[in-house]
């Protein structure tokens, strides 16, 4: 369920990660009909003789066993399927005490659930733990956070409408702070005026932003002792010690974009390194960043962050 939230005239709402979309899909296991003293035995067995269980942590490894008439029977996981078919499954326990326990091949869900949803019916399928993600809690903004994301729009908005009656390409990205609720830089796409094919308003207002960590590190040098510090403050940690700084241990680090234009992949994964805190963009585009390739929640990158899409109300 999408999550919207009213920011003067703006409805802001939140980009769903791309775990919160996805489908239930399920792989064979082997399993075995034992009984409850037999638990601790079998999964030492199991552990010592089949091949771990790869990928699928999530699966709880023993069940009760619902049959009809069945009260105290149990099914447990021993491996999955890809790893060893039935004549090498059956190979691997002759000769031990489990060769006449009964084996069969059930499906489980082959990814952990990420949504309460999902856990309900993955669930039907074979048991599964569910840890609640942190960032799916529903976004709320205060007053003065709404009234500060507004202004951020509003003002990407305006260099659109100034950007129009130039050279340029009418895009426009505008940072702020929301601690200070404050615009930190704000810069168009140059691109045309400029004839540098880079000089998106993302990578441009990036490079503002580092125009303004060099100043600021130039008025405050490393010290003579060479130990990386500024004022006894190492340069990384800086930020939680200083309200006025703008970024902290990485460029945009916290920093809040606001875009008219959906990112693109280049200027998408420039935001990724650079740490931003949230996303903002008013128009969509099929082949973003966001829209195409879920950058802001993509398992393999090392920094995740929120998106939201905004419409005018």
């Amino acid at each position: 369920m999408a999550h919207q939230i009213e920011c003067g005239k703006y409805t802001v709402e939140r980009i769903p990660y791309a775990e919160e979309q996805q489908e239930l899909v399920t792989e064979d296991v082997f399993i075995a009909r034992i009984a409850p003293l037999q638990t601790s035995r079998i999964l030492q067995f199991a552990g010592k003789s089949l091949p771990k269980l790869d990928g699928i942590e999530h699966v709880k490894r023993v069940k009760r066993d619902t049959r009809a008439g069945n009260t105290n029977g149990l099914l447990v996981v021993l491996c999955q399927c890809k790893y060893l078919d039935r004549s090498q499954f059956d190979a691997v326990v002759q000769d031990t005490e489990w060769a006449d326990l009964e084996i069969l091949v059930v499906k489980v869900p082959s990814n952990p659930p990420y949504t309460s949803a999902q856990f309900e019916q993955w669930s039907q399928v074979w048991p599964v733990t569910y840890r609640p993600p942190l960032n799916l809690k529903k976004p709320e903004f205060s007053s003065d956070e709404k009234g500060y994301v507004e202004m951020c729009l509003q003002a990407a908005m305006q260099m659109k409408s100034n950007a129009a009656d130039t050279e340029n390409r009418a895009c426009a990205v505008v940072m702020g702070k929301l601690q200070t609720r404050k615009i930190v830089a704000q810069a168009a796409d140059t691109t045309l005026e400029s004839g540098h094919p880079l000089r998106h308003a993302v990578m441009n207002c990036i490079a503002l932003v580092a125009d303004r960590e060099v100043a600021r590190l130039a008025a405050d040098p490393i010290d003579d002792n060479n130990t990386g510090e500024s004022n006894n403050v190492p340069v990384k940690r800086s930020h939680e010690l200083c309200e006025d700084r703008d970024v902290g241990g990485y460029l945009c680090e916290g920093l809040d974009v606001f875009a008219v234009r959906e990112p693109c992949v280049m200027c998408t994964m420039a935001l990724v390194h650079s740490r931003i805190g949230r996303l903002f963009f008013v128009e969509q585009s099929h082949s973003g960043g966001i829209s195409r390739y879920a950058m802001h929640s993509h398992k393999a990158l090392n920094h995740n962050f929120t998106a939201f899409v905004c419409h005018l109300s």
